[in-house]
């Protein structure tokens, strides 16, 4: 009886079991023809055809990748292929003033190929020269670049990092500088900034040429100028000195010295934020004062008053 009973619990485990090492059937979604590649653009920077293209994150996992796809002339052939994570891909086999046509095709992992992205067709120039003799200079707000032109017809980009020799892709500006100078008003007075320059086309392909010598913006430059009008007033057994505010911006205070009669050395009394300075300290009646402005790290040159 008990056996009767077993027969039908085996005979459906003996179903289940080889279907639990068994795959599931692939779905059509897998034979689906992926999305296409799209935004596709391309800046000549260098000897290099810089291309990028968008695809959406949440579909780069059924991806096996992309298929750059370059023609010259008739036809496309493919370039190169990079790996379904990949935005770009870069050119370094062509020829100037000749005519090329690029897109973008997805390959998922069933080998199927998408439609092809938007063509992009570009005829890249030669490059102009780097600029040349590039100089810099400090205003109150600003660093001051200025460079040689690298010809006619030409623009500029210019390239800033705190890191030196490595910098970015984007310039600091958003439009085009078509003359020979910039000022960058992001003024940095803690820690050394690098500057470089490129010359263009300003062409959609830009055709960007080699960078300018870097130059290095340290804040051993900041130096400010000289405190003005200084002046010192008695008052009550004090000695009140007063001058006027230092124009540049990133002045961090000032510092006032004092050298008695018979002293031979001036004597640091303090620092301030406002441009005055009371001394409360008996000075006798022949003193002399200097005050200086203070930078990030260099003080200016002195401003010297004598009270009799």
């Amino acid at each position: 009886m008990i056996f009767r009973l077993l027969i039908p619990f085996i005979f459906f485990i003996s179903l289940i079991i080889p279907a639990c090492g068994r795959k599931a059937p692939p779905t059509l979604k897998a034979y689906q023809k992926p999305q296409p590649p799209s935004g596709l653009t391309i800046v000549h920077r260098e000897e290099k055809m810089l291309i990028s293209w968008s695809y959406p994150g949440n579909l780069r996992s059924s991806l096996k990748g992309f298929q750059v796809m370059r023609a010259e002339g008739q036809g496309f052939e493919r370039l190169g292929f990079v790996g379904n994570e990949a935005n770009s891909f870069t050119d370094e086999r062509f020829s100037p003033d000749t005519p090329y046509q690029y897109k973008v095709i997805a390959q998922n992992l069933k080998d199927i190929l998408s439609d092809g992205s938007n063509i992009v067709t570009v005829t890249p120039k030669r490059v102009p020269p780097p600029p040349d003799d590039v100089q810099v200079s400090l205003a109150n707000d600003a660093v001051q670049l200025s460079w040689q032109a690298s010809g006619e017809g030409v623009c500029y980009h210019v390239y800033r990092t705190t890191e030196k020799g490595r910098y970015r892709d984007v310039p600091l500006h958003k439009d085009p500088v078509c003359g020979t100078s910039f000022s960058d008003m992001a003024v940095f007075y803690d820690k050394p900034v690098y500057y470089t320059v490129r010359a263009f086309y300003n062409t959609p392909l830009l055709d960007e040429g080699y960078p300018s010598a870097e130059i290095e913006v340290s804040p051993s430059l900041f130096v400010p100028s000289a405190p003005a009008e200084l002046r010192v007033v008695r008052a009550q057994g004090k000695i009140v000195l007063m001058w006027r505010e230092s124009p540049e911006p990133w002045v961090k205070g000032y510092r006032v010295y004092r050298k008695k009669e018979r002293e031979k050395e001036f004597t640091l009394l303090g620092e301030a934020k406002m441009p005055t300075f009371t001394d409360t300290g008996k000075v006798g009646k022949k003193v002399r004062y200097m005050v200086r402005a203070l930078g990030p790290s260099q003080e200016s040159e002195p401003s010297v008053t004598e009270v009799p």
